[in-house]
């Protein structure tokens, strides 16, 4: 038997609506837990995580540790921080107090930048890459053979050899993730801070999002009982009745995300959810049955404002499908909704900014009390087809760093044609203006997380 410890990578700060539910350390520790014997560390609970992280690691000596890298940096070039550089001081005390134990990462953060974060961190032994719950666990049954193992990176002597991609688990056939390992009490009871996923893998096209790499284009299903399954575990162990489906987009297809719906009424559990929705599924009869299943909140991520911007996004959509899901959501007023948007998608024009300006301003006032809507710019990520526009527009090359190694460096990996560099300088006057002129009206509309 392994005795094997999993950390949730430390964000670097504690975050004002608390830490999340690292869903995928759960699924991981439920994949190894009945061989193994495993303890976890997520660094984000606390506000000096590393001596009790020390303490930890002394008490339980582990063989093998796991990190999981969720994210690389917030994304945010209004507020932007750098989360990638917790995870070398980690490794740091991992090593100084375990010198044997072998370290293996994994996460969405580390599947995008696989070779580079292998080739930054030489203490780095093995590298989960994709989806982990069947890989991880053939790797502890043949840590003297990594070649053995699909889907997997590990060094030979200064070479680091990728074994070659291996299928996607069965979503639906992996059991229930167990959070008893977890310091469950330690989470914030909101609606984004505990996750429930009914599906992986999506089907759509935005330019600019790497799920359909993570998880792939096939969706993989769960059965609603089976979700609805977890939604009453959490109920009855932990009185948890607020949470996230955490899905790339929950209602799509429509048809699974009302079967959930549907078990969850008929069940009778009082619960409270949010969950990403697409625009093309947003219906009357999906509004409805999820306001009955205990929805409270809908974001939307449309993105762009126009049609040009829609579609070189990718999105599948035009601007009258917003103005429609925005007509719906009149209509029921109890449930909050908040809609995000990139004011300088490829191809902007300065009358497409106006109307991306009028547009945030317009649905700030239609939802005032009950919602919001936000401008951000696009990080550039690689495995999307941002990448390539930017790559064939000379804003990056094939050389560029797109991990970075500061918020200095990330500064330049957001996306803003050079012909747009000035509309980029007055909508960051606008943002400012709004936010000691008009924003303290909109925040009493924010949904609260």
């Amino acid at each position: 038997m392994t005795k094997i410890f999993l950390i949730q990578q430390y964000q670097g700060r504690k975050e004002h609506l608390g830490a999340v539910f690292p869903l995928g350390l759960a699924y991981l520790a439920t994949a190894v837990i009945k061989q193994h014997e495993v303890q976890v560390f997520d660094a984000n609970l606390y506000n000096e995580p590393y001596p009790i992280l020390e303490n930890r690691i002394r008490r339980f000596k582990p063989d093998v540790v796991g990190i999981s890298i969720r994210n690389i940096d917030n994304m945010d070039k209004r507020n932007l921080f750098y989360y990638f550089k917790t995870v070398q001081p980690t490794i740091a005390i991992i090593k100084e107090l375990t010198p044997k134990a072998k370290i293996v990462v994994g996460g969405s953060g580390f599947s995008i930048f696989s070779e580079e974060i292998m080739e930054r961190i030489p203490e780095i032994d093995f590298g989960v890459y994709l989806e982990g719950e069947e890989t991880f666990p053939e790797l502890i049954d043949n840590i003297d053979t990594p070649d053995k193992v699909k889907g997997l990176f590990y060094r030979n002597h200064q070479n680091i050899i990728f074994t070659g991609p291996r299928a996607l688990p069965e979503f639906g056939k992996l059991p229930v993730p167990g959070r008893d390992l977890f310091e469950m009490g330690l989470y914030t009871n909101q609606l984004g801070n505990i996750g429930v996923q009914t599906k992986r893998g999506c089907p759509l096209n935005c330019a600019y999002c790497s799920y359909p790499f993570l998880n792939g284009n096939k969706i993989r299903y769960r059965t609603p009982e089976n979700v609805v399954d977890e939604i009453e575990y959490l109920i009855s162990t932990f009185g948890i009745r607020e949470f996230m489906f955490v899905d790339g987009v929950f209602n799509s297809p429509l048809k699974h995300a009302i079967a959930v719906c549907e078990e969850i009424i008929r069940r009778g559990l009082k619960v409270k959810w949010t969950a990403w929705c697409d625009i093309r599924n947003f219906t009357e009869e999906f509004i409805d049955i999820a306001a009955r299943a205990g929805c409270v909140h809908l974001p939307f991520s449309p993105d762009g404002a126009t049609d040009a911007a829609l579609e070189v996004l990718g999105k599948g959509i035009n601007a009258s499908d917003i103005n429609r899901t925005l007509r719906l959501l009149q209509k029921y007023k109890h449930i909050r909704a908040s809609f995000g948007f990139f004011f300088i998608p490829p191809k902007q024009t300065y009358w497409g900014l106006i109307k991306t300006l009028w547009l945030y301003l317009k649905i700030n006032l239609l939802l005032l009390g009950r919602g919001s809507a936000s401008l951000s710019w696009i990080r550039i990520e690689p495995h999307t087809r941002i990448y390539d526009i930017a790559l064939k527009e000379g804003l990056i090359n094939e050389k560029t760093d797109l991990l970075a190694q500061s918020e200095k460096d990330v500064v330049d990996l957001f996306y803003v044609h050079p012909s747009m560099k000035l509309a980029e300088q007055m909508t960051r006057i606008f943002l400012w203006l709004t936010s000691k002129l008009v924003r303290p009206i909109f925040r009493r509309g924010r949904p609260r997380f």
